[in-house]
């Protein structure tokens, strides 16, 4: 191992995650045994005693690194620590998760590549600690282990309908990012979309390792399992932000017709969220506010010219309904 390279940098972003961060800490520190690891967890003020119980291992871990910052988010948080990112590689990570080291030499073989981004097999698991019971595998389908041009790789994701936009489920070159201004916008929820969606697509390679190298942790206390009307409300005026978001990408980045007509789809899928979450709004009060929302930015129209398909164009017309009164914005959306 060349004891001067620092191959990759694991961020994490970290609020009150005691209760899970010394199992992600032992499944760190058993990947950092095969290559250079970067790790620097952003304390996104805590009132817990998570910055204490990560700085009583830097003494024994050197290349591991604490940042602290008051309350901000966890967009905020990750531009923090992708600033102080010195590794080749740049690999987000949750604070509830673990990483696997048993897939680690596949993935510095796929680093050595030198391709912009890797991705990976991932599971999801429940229950406490490490040892939780895995519940699903995040990719359905196979895929191909050569290099792809990133367009390549998100036209066929969004065929096999396997297209996310998990953060973790990457290794991003950290010259992509930075050649290219690749940051989350602060202050917003569902910061990750829009994040994975430019760097995906402006990746020259991405090469697929079929190994499972993350384990995500289907954690009933996180903000996307909220039913809080001011919660859901604050992810619904997220998803108008991440519409226009993906209209800008599509704008700025030239694409096949094929793959545009698909990028302009997800445009839909994700309209849909605000639908979908305001299902579970509580007060009529939270509800009329949407849909005075939806009105006002003519939202279902506009997503018209984006639908290309039978299904787009009854899910547009569905969310023209619910937004005009004439269907109760509480009726499940046409599948």
């Amino acid at each position: 191992m060349d004891s001067n390279r620092i191959l990759l940098s694991i961020i994490t972003p970290a609020y009150n995650a005691s209760g899970f961060l010394p199992a992600l800490m032992a499944s760190v520190d058993a990947a950092s045994r095969e290559t250079a690891v970067e790790w620097i967890l952003v304390d996104d003020g805590s009132t817990d005693d998570t910055a204490d119980l990560f700085r009583s291992s830097l003494a024994s871990h050197p290349s591991w690194q604490l940042m602290q910052q008051a309350n901000a988010g966890v967009a905020a948080a990750r531009n923090h620590g992708l600033a102080s990112a010195r590794g080749e590689y740049v690999w987000f990570v949750d604070a509830d998760d673990l990483v696997v080291p048993q897939a680690m030499p596949a993935l510095i073989g796929a680093a050595d590549t030198n391709v912009d981004a890797i991705s990976f097999q991932a599971e999801r698991f429940s229950g406490a600690g490490a040892a939780g019971q895995a519940t699903t595998i995040v990719y359905r389908a196979s895929k191909p282990e050569w290099p792809q041009h990133g367009i390549s790789w998100v036209s066929q994701l969004i065929e096999q309908k396997d297209w996310k936009h998990y953060l973790w489920q990457y290794w991003y070159r950290r010259q992509l990012l930075t050649e290219h201004s690749i940051q989350f916008e602060a202050g917003m929820i569902h910061e990750d979309i829009a994040f994975a969606t430019r760097a995906a697509l402006l990746a020259e390679s991405v090469l697929y390792v079929g190994e499972v190298a993350y384990r995500y942790r289907e954690n009933p206390t996180s903000l996307t399992n909220s039913v809080d009307d001011a919660k859901l409300l604050a992810r619904i005026e997220s998803y108008f932000v991440v519409v226009e978001q993906l209209r800008a990408i599509n704008a700025e980045i030239k694409t096949p017709a094929n793959t545009r007509a698909q990028l302009e789809g997800e445009v839909v899928g994700q309209a849909l969220q605000v639908f979908e979450l305001s299902k579970q709004l509580v007060t009529e009060k939270s509800r009329r506010a949407v849909l005075t929302q939806c009105r006002q930015r003519r939202f279902a129209q506009r997503l018209l010219f984006e639908a290309h398909n039978i299904k787009r164009i009854r899910q547009v017309l569905v969310m023209w309904l619910k937004q005009s009164g004439l269907l109760p914005i509480g009726q499940a959306s046409a599948k």
